[in-house]
């Protein structure tokens, strides 16, 4: 539509120039006058074709970036479809790019909720990308800002019914299912517009202020509730040590005794009066052959132990 307003202004143009000029050829009685009319027909004759050309041209060739698709529109509606590089039309016929690269969109607190409907907010990132052989389908049935139409809404509703699924303190621990179960359902629901979902990415997930220092709070006091937990299990240790090294002590202590009982018992039994009477005897002297006692008391020492004491050292020293 611009080309042919182009066109008529273009010739408009020239035709009120070679008509002025016709009419100074006519009219002027001045030298000059008579020149200048013959210059403005001649530019009207040669400028007009020229300035014809230059805007058949401009409206022609059209530069198509590598990663685009030029779409071809005819008066209005979507006729076809280009590569990129330098692209040829017709003159009544325009060309639009589209992008076929991967192109990323971030998603800033959108806004969803837990099991308890409890506000959460994530951040996300989207990566997409339209099918080259179908995009002119895609901007015929759509339009150019498909993105916004197709793609926004039911990232945020996707969302919204996956972490409604866990409670408010479960949906961070899981944000990897929630990632996996969003782009599982935008990858099956905008493959039937040729649009392809290369990644999702969950950046962030907050709630509330409030909710935020509660949880931080309730994180503060389990972290002390275990360090509490492991210096009792610390001292419980220390205990069960000591009182096995004191059970092992003990049982030292009593095997001692055992065996010193059993030594004791032992020494009692090898103990005889006569054992007791031959000791004695071996600490009196050699000479002694007469002991004298206290009357009323009986003999610790029989004469024939006396004898026996006295015989053997004489006999140790035949030997």
């Amino acid at each position: 539509m611009g080309y042919f307003v182009t066109v008529l202004l273009i010739i408009g143009v020239g035709l009120l120039v070679w008509k002025l000029g016709k009419n100074i050829v006519t009219t002027s009685k001045q030298e000059t006058g008579k020149a200048f009319g013959p210059t403005l027909i001649s530019m009207a004759t040669w400028g007009t074709p020229i300035l014809l050309a230059v805007a058949t041209v401009w409206n022609t060739a059209y530069q198509v970036p590598a990663g685009h698709v030029g779409i071809v529109y005819t008066f209005g509606g979507i006729t076809g479809q280009r590569g990129d590089g330098l692209q040829w039309v017709a003159p009544w016929q325009s060309l639009h790019n589209a992008s076929i690269q991967v192109q990323g969109h971030k998603f800033q607190k959108l806004a969803s909720f837990s099991n308890e409907t409890q506000d959460v907010f994530v951040d996300a990132t989207i990566n997409v990308q339209v099918s080259p052989q179908q995009i002119q389908e895609l901007y015929r049935d759509v339009g150019p800002n498909y993105f916004d139409i197709l793609v926004r809404p039911r990232v945020l509703q996707a969302f919204k019914d996956e972490t409604v699924k866990y409670t408010s303190v479960n949906v961070a621990p899981n944000r990897e299912a929630i990632r996996q179960a969003v782009r599982v359902r935008l990858t099956n629901e905008l493959k039937t517009h040729s649009i392809t979902v290369q990644d999702l990415l969950i950046d962030n997930i907050s709630f509330t202020p409030k909710f935020q220092n509660a949880i931080e709070e309730k994180q503060a006091q389990s972290q002390l509730a275990l360090a509490e937990k492991e210096k009792i299990v610390g001292e419980r240790a220390k205990a069960d040590q000591a009182i096995e090294t004191a059970r092992g002590t003990a049982q030292a202590i009593l095997v001692n005794a055992e065996k010193q009982a059993e030594a004791n018992r032992k020494l009692a039994e090898s103990i005889t009066p006569e054992y007791i009477q031959y000791i004695f005897a071996n600490k009196l002297a050699p000479n002694v052959s007469v002991m004298m006692v206290p009357s009323g008391q009986q003999f610790i020492l029989s004469p024939d132990m006396l004898k026996k004491a006295q015989v053997m050292p004489t006999v140790a020293a035949q030997q």
